[in-house]
């Protein structure tokens, strides 16, 4: 028999219909079906809002590929373990002088191994910080990208090592550094700290672009996506989560507040050129306008 339904007459779900089903699903959470289908939904939101630490399809690499089209001169790789995002940025970036900071002395050999023979690279076996001074972190060797000086619950053995921090704005100071083009920071917890370091650098605008880890370590620092946001709408940047081929630029809400991450970038107001080409294709609600303003 032909059926009369067309795509428009198809019945809409009602709201009751959805809170039956929500009441449903809560009552039988613990049958296995369910619990199948809400590991798929929880992943299926990890793609959604792209939990990926790979740099070369996460965005990473296309912020760099944007930028490198600008010409930057002088970038800082904050937290840059074995050197990985420091190769893909000479890699986009060629021009660039890159001073990359690794706190843990067995991780910076690595760095330094894999790195050293790339031209304008300025690797230093410090960490940055608000106070400079001495500092113990936690290194995982099993896995060093984790090395924090935060008490985060990793499950794997760690060794308690003594380190060196300096401020960003002493460090800039004492190479002659003017103005940062892009300011990479991935420091398990202590980007709050960082930031603070570069105060008087951000204050008188001459860094243009921050990019920063954000999920579930902010925690346990208490510093939050909202701290965050807050921090660089008082300095005139704007703010957006970093996808594979667009920075989604926008205002803060609560429900981004997900601990998801991994990556955000903050870009400063005036910067229209590197707004419009970071925003890419539009590709967002028109409901959520991206905010320049």
């Amino acid at each position: 028999m032909r059926s009369n339904l067309t795509p428009g007459s198809l019945p809409v779900p009602a709201a009751g219909d959805f809170l039956r089903l929500g009441a449903l699903v809560a009552r039988y959470r613990q049958s296995f079906l369910v619990r199948k289908v809400a590991g798929f939904c929880r992943r299926y939101l990890g793609w959604y809002g792209n939990f990926s630490y790979d740099l070369r399809t996460n965005g990473e690499a296309f912020v760099l590929e944007t930028l490198g089209s600008f010409q930057p001169r002088v970038l800082f790789d904050v937290g840059a373990n074995v050197g990985e995002w420091s190769i893909v940025a000479k890699a986009h970036c060629p021009g660039a002088e890159v001073h990359a900071f690794e706190i843990a002395k067995p991780t910076f050999e690595i760095l330094v191994a894999n790195t050293g023979h790339l031209p304008g690279m300025h690797c230093q076996n410090v960490g940055l910080s608000d106070v400079a001074g001495p500092i113990r972190i936690r290194y995982y060797a099993a896995l060093p990208a984790l090395t924090t000086s935060t008490d985060y619950p990793h499950p794997l053995a760690f060794t308690e090592l003594g380190a060196e921090v300096v401020t960003g704005d002493e460090y800039a100071a004492r190479h002659g550094i003017e103005h940062i083009d892009l300011l990479k920071i991935d420091v398990e917890g202590m980007e709050e700290q960082v930031l603070n370091g570069f105060q008087r650098m951000l204050a008188r605008k001459a860094v243009d672009l921050v990019q920063f880890e954000y999920g579930r370590v902010s925690i346990v620092n208490r510093f939050l996506l909202r701290d965050f946001c807050n921090f660089f709408r008082e300095r005139d940047y704007v703010v957006g989560k970093v996808f594979p081929n667009y920075v989604d630029f926008r205002d803060y809400e609560l429900e981004d507040e997900d601990f998801m991450g991994p990556n955000f970038l903050a870009c400063r107001e005036e910067k229209a050129e590197y707004l419009q080409a970071l925003c890419g294709a539009p590709r967002r609600s028109p409901t959520r306008p991206v905010n320049t303003t």
